[in-house]
């Protein structure tokens, strides 16, 4: 691979030296008043981060203004017209886009202000061609929540119960930190993200039908999670702390800061959040005979609290070696701990509620996740036109587990049966890629390679007391060796003519991985092995008919392979009556997607979809074979190929200024899916589901703001064999600038109701099971930001706000 790599840089350097500069990247500037029409003669400056003059446009009768050609860098745009207040945007990144569209919204000159006055506050959400960005701190009851709660209530996603994420009802998201994946799946992404503060993150993109140049992983998409990293001159700087109440007392708490002086800008944010977490499990499985009628039921309550602190580190440094190559070193780090202790109650009972027997079980589970990673970043323009970028990166985890068990049947004289377990988890991967992008005119040209290796090892070592002494319980414990290799290559192409625009790009993802479950005396050695390779193709075609309405058709195929977890063959006890096992026969799913757009003034968007999955693998809940259940009364979780999945979707957005402070923004997503599998029989599933998010931003004088948001999820489906009951959220929050606008304190209250909650129930087959969870969702939060250096200077002199668009100069990859 070493060398595929070094003939493809020489024969990118000779193409490079042959062509001819044509063009470089575009900003698109749309100047509008508060009633979202368009301004014409308004005058549009582009500064290059020395804040020295680029560019400078008129806009046209539409509010429009183009500037094209640009250099690969940070900008800014200011934008004057007589009768109007100053308005701007102070950090435009073209390092990482090639073409960046924007909206200003002008207010009338009252009160004009003696310099430069930006007033374009960026929202909650925006609507782009290719993607949805979240933007976190537009959101005022994102103070001092999770990553993970951030995503709760962004539009199109939900969460499962087991931590799967959802987008536009389609499972199997792609999750990506800064552009890398984080190779954690289902209860240990879920973890890692509800350790990761909102207040280190910039932007959330969501991007439905990625374009070659993304990893092919993720049938319904890629959920890219940006975190701030500040390249302003001078010394500049952000403190947030965060108190929060619910049943439990909780803290986040996070500290960014950048010293850029000459041709160096070092960087680094640090979050710690601390605190508990409790949840509240209850399912009754109701077993039936041949006739269908109810023969037994296990009632199944449980109770969990969770003692959780997290710390997390970006810490780096960038080097301007000129002023077309860049160097970038970054360290990531991760401490995650997780002391959980839980009580259940297991009630065997008759089909009249009478108790027969009781289990009662008391247990403790430990878990500290340690993850380091090393980042590697080089990016050099040739010219106006083309550039080459290279990254690499190491990264490693470190897991360590254990857990202590006691389970006693509720009778007198009855026998205490203790087990403990040690489970320690290992994983190491090593990725690197190379991308080069060349304009000629209208047309622009991208092409890369990557390749990553994972590997991971897996020891699970479980013990009982057999009354004197701790002994061996080789039928439970596993080793579970897994490697992984995938190599790619991409090539795209992206043009523009008058009212069109058009992209397509083609991906070849080869990859191999080999597992190995390592035996002892009771359980025999097992291994298993596979190699495949294909080819996804995707494009996208655009249309704007006129400067405000425009049509999009995009579709592409994806893959979802099946995670190393998912493989091993082993089994791991729930309760006594319910364990989980991985499969080793699973195969990966392949999607293709398909999808219409509309958007009138970039303030309405509706679409219509399709998805098709092929070999769609679902989570199954099957009946124990060993000859031991006799009773057939025992149930392992596992996870396999079933059959097809059909996904209908339809999609409305709509981001109004109802009046000059309230500002809205509402999305509706309906899927209509069946999904058809096979697991004892032949088995169907069709649903129609709603999920409706609205979030309402207010903007009063003096430094006020408030916020109220919420969203409702329908009777919703993924699994073949799991119906969830609906379910919502709402919350509410104020805020107010202090400290000469330097600082910011919020009061904020999530889940004002208490309904966000995962009830629903299981199709087994021999029983049902319908289930309920809640969890510490109701929480009251004050926070406190402060920001400090050279922007808030900048700032204090033009009299804006800790609040205003300014503070985020710099603030991207």
């Amino acid at each position: 691979m070493r060398i595929i790599f070094t003939f493809f840089i020489l024969v990118i350097c000779l193409y490079n030296g042959l062509g001819q500069p044509d063009a470089g990247r575009n900003i698109r500037i749309i100047i509008q008043n508060e009633t979202r029409l368009g301004l014409a003669n308004a005058t549009v400056t582009l500064f290059k981060n020395d804040s020295s003059i680029a560019k400078t446009s008129i806009t046209d009768s539409s509010g429009l203004a183009d500037f094209n050609g640009i250099l690969p860098g940070n900008y800014s745009i200011r934008v004057r017209l007589i009768g109007y207040q100053d308005g701007g945007i102070s950090m435009i990144d073209l390092y990482n886009n090639s073409s960046v569209s924007e909206t200003i919204i002008l207010k009338p000159e009252d009160g004009l202000l003696q310099d430069v006055t930006i007033t374009s506050k960026k929202p909650f959400v925006q609507f782009l061609p290719d993607k949805t960005v979240v933007n976190v701190e537009a959101g005022i009851t994102n103070a001092g929540a999770t990553a993970m709660e951030v995503l709760e209530k962004s539009p199109g996603i939900t969460i499962g119960r087991d931590g799967t994420i959802s987008m536009k009802g389609k499972p199997q998201v792609m999750v990506l930190i800064d552009g890398k994946q984080t190779q954690l799946n289902g209860a240990e992404l879920q973890a890692y993200l509800s350790g990761l503060s909102a207040s280190q993150i910039d932007v959330i993109e969501l991007i439905d039908n990625p374009g070659a140049k993304f990893d092919a992983a993720g049938n319904a998409g890629i959920i890219n999670i940006r975190t701030k990293k500040n390249r302003q001159k001078g010394f500049n700087g952000s403190l947030s702390v965060s108190l929060g109440q619910g049943f439990y007392t909780k803290s986040n708490n996070s500290f960014t800061f950048n010293y850029r002086t000459g041709k160096v800008n070092l960087f680094a944010n640090y979050s710690m959040r601390a605190g508990y977490e409790k949840m509240n499990m209850y399912a009754l499985r109701k077993y039936f005979n041949t006739s269908g009628a109810d023969s037994l039921l296990l009632d199944q309550p449980n109770f969990t609290k969770t003692k959780i602190t997290a710390h997390n580190i970006k810490a780096g440094a960038d080097f301007f070696v000129s002023p077309k190559t860049t160097l970038t070193l970054v360290f990531t780090g991760n401490l995650n701990k997780r002391n959980v202790s839980s009580v259940s109650t297991i009630d065997w009972m008759s089909p009249s509620y009478v108790i027969d027997s009781t289990i009662n079980t008391w247990g403790t589970r430990d878990t500290r996740f340690e993850r380091a990673g090393v980042n590697f970043n080089t990016r050099h323009s040739f010219s106006s036109n083309s550039e080459l970028s290279a990254d690499i990166d190491f990264i490693k985890f470190d897991i360590k587990g254990g857990q202590n068990f006691q389970t006693q049947v509720d009778a007198p004289g009855s026998v205490v049966y203790i087990t403990r377990g040690n489970i320690p988890s290992a994983l190491n991967i090593f990725a690197a890629k190379v991308d080069y992008s060349k304009r000629y005119k209208q047309l622009l040209f991208e092409t890369g390679l990557k390749t990553a290796s994972t590997n991971t090892d897996n020891l699970a070592q479980y013990y009982y007391f057999d009354g004197s002494s701790w002994q061996d319980d080789f039928s439970r414990s596993n080793h579970f060796l897994y490697d992984e290799k995938i190599h790619s290559g991409y090539a795209s192409l992206d043009a523009e003519k008058g009212k069109w625009h058009w992209q397509t790009g083609l991906r070849y993802e080869l990859t191999s991985y080999r597992a190995n479950q390592l035996g002892n005396t009771v359980v025999k050695d097992s291994s298993f092995n596979r190699n495949y390779g294909s080819l996804f193709p995707s494009a996208f075609i655009s249309y704007n008919a006129d400067s405000i309405n425009n049509f999009t058709l995009r579709f592409g195929r994806r893959i979802d392979r099946p995670q190393f977890q998912n493989l091993n063959p082993f089994l791991v006890t729930i309760n006594k009556y319910t364990f989980e096992s991985g499969n080793p026969f699973i195969r990966p799913q392949y999607t293709w997607n398909t999808e219409l757009v509309y958007t009138y003034k970039q303030m309405l968007s509706a679409g219509v979809s399709y998805g098709y999955l092929k070999d769609y693998f679902s989570q199954l809940f099957v009946i124990d074979s060993n000859s031991s259940n006799v009773n057939k009364n025992i149930i392992i979780y596992t996870r396999g190929n079933v059959g097809k999945f059909h996904n209908f979707g339809m999609t409305a957005s709509l981001q109004l200024p109802v009046t000059n402070w309230w500002r809205m923004t509402s999305v509706v997503v309906y899927n209509h899916k069946i999904i058809e599998g096979f697991v004892w029989a032949p088995y169907k599933a069709v649903i129609n589901q709603v999920n409706i998010s609205l979030n309402n931003q207010f903007q009063f004088k003096k430094g006020w703001s408030a916020e109220l948001s919420g969203y409702y999820l329908s009777n919703s489906q993924i699994d073949l064999q799991e119906v969830l009951t609906p379910q919502g959220e709402m919350s509410a929050g104020v805020s107010k600038q202090v400290l000469k606008n330097r600082a910011t304190i919020r009061l904020t209250i999530r889940d004002i109701l208490y309904t966000q909650n995962y009830s629903g129930y299981s199709k087994f087959e021999n029983s049902d099971e319908p289930f309920r969870v809640k969890w510490d969702s109701r929480v009251a939060r004050i926070t406190f930001s402060w920001r400090f250096g050279k922007a808030m200077k900048q700032l204090k002199r033009s009299g804006g706000g800790a609040d205003d668009e300014i503070n985020r100069v710099g603030i991207g990859n």
